[in-house]
């Protein structure tokens, strides 16, 4: 399945052992709220993800079952999102986070990860055909049920505060303020609540920087222009704690220059 993925892209790589990792879960995993895992099998693909092996962690993850499908997913989304560079294939990847997402969620209804990564990968595959047609299918009300469900079953759940606010921030954008209140219950408001609820439990995790700072943008344009640099500016600025932390502070410096 992930032999042709391409391979982390800058050097050196992180260095993880397990023992490294347990030190460090908490503030890594401030963001998908995922616990210390129990099986050797999961936590030999959570030491690949975090020093960037993508490929073995979606490897390793979807051979150990329903309790490595999150660590999976995980990697999966992040080649998808920061490495791929053909639309075709991501398009692909996250049509295959969202089949397994779904899996997870009918065996474990109660993971969070579960209903975030059904979610996240239709959000992004719903990007990935244009998000007018992606409503037209009804897709953006299946994104909306996820993410709500996700913070639902975990109100510390950053990843989800902050697919939310993205949510609320591209519907309102697509389709205005009143037709998105109306038909999504999209409201600005509600968008900032949930963006600054992921800063808080995550604070300084640049991907939350970079997102929020695309979510700002999309709310208010203009007049957000200044802020969202400065979120790019304080992210480029990080030190990464692992691969997908690299990757997203690379995205902020690229974004930086353009």
């Amino acid at each position: 399945m992930t032999t042709d993925w391409l391979p982390f892209p800058y050097a050196p790589a992180p260095s993880f052992d397990a023992d490294a990792l347990r030190a460090a879960w908490a503030g890594l995993h401030t963001l998908d709220a995922e616990p210390w895992p129990a099986n050797a099998g999961v936590l030999d693909a959570w030491v690949r993800f975090h020093n960037g092996d993508f490929a073995g962690a979606a490897a390793g993850g979807e051979a150990a079952g329903p309790e490595g499908w999150a660590v999976a997913n995980r990697a999966t989304a992040a080649y998808a999102t920061l490495i791929e560079p053909h639309e075709k294939v991501r398009l692909d990847l996250y049509r295959r986070i969202h089949e397994r997402a779904q899996r997870h969620a009918a065996l474990m209804p109660e993971s969070a990860n579960a209903w975030f990564w059904t979610g996240y990968a239709l959000s992004r595959y719903s990007q990935g055909i244009t998000v007018a047609r992606a409503l037209a299918q009804g897709l953006g009300q299946q994104v909306q049920q996820a993410l709500e469900k996700t913070v639902a079953l975990e109100p510390g759940h950053a990843f989800g505060h902050l697919a939310l606010g993205g949510f609320h921030a591209e519907i309102i954008d697509k389709v205005g303020t009143l037709v998105g209140a109306i038909t999504y219950s999209a409201r600005p408001d509600l968008a900032l609540n949930h963006l600054n609820e992921a800063a808080q439990l995550a604070p300084g995790a640049p991907v939350v920087l970079v997102e929020t700072a695309h979510a700002l943008l999309m709310l208010e344009g203009p007049t957000r222009v200044e802020e969202a640099e400065r979120l790019y500016q304080q992210a480029a600025a990080l030190t990464p704690r692992d691969a997908s932390e690299r990757l997203w502070i690379e995205l902020a410096r690229a974004g930086l220059t353009l």
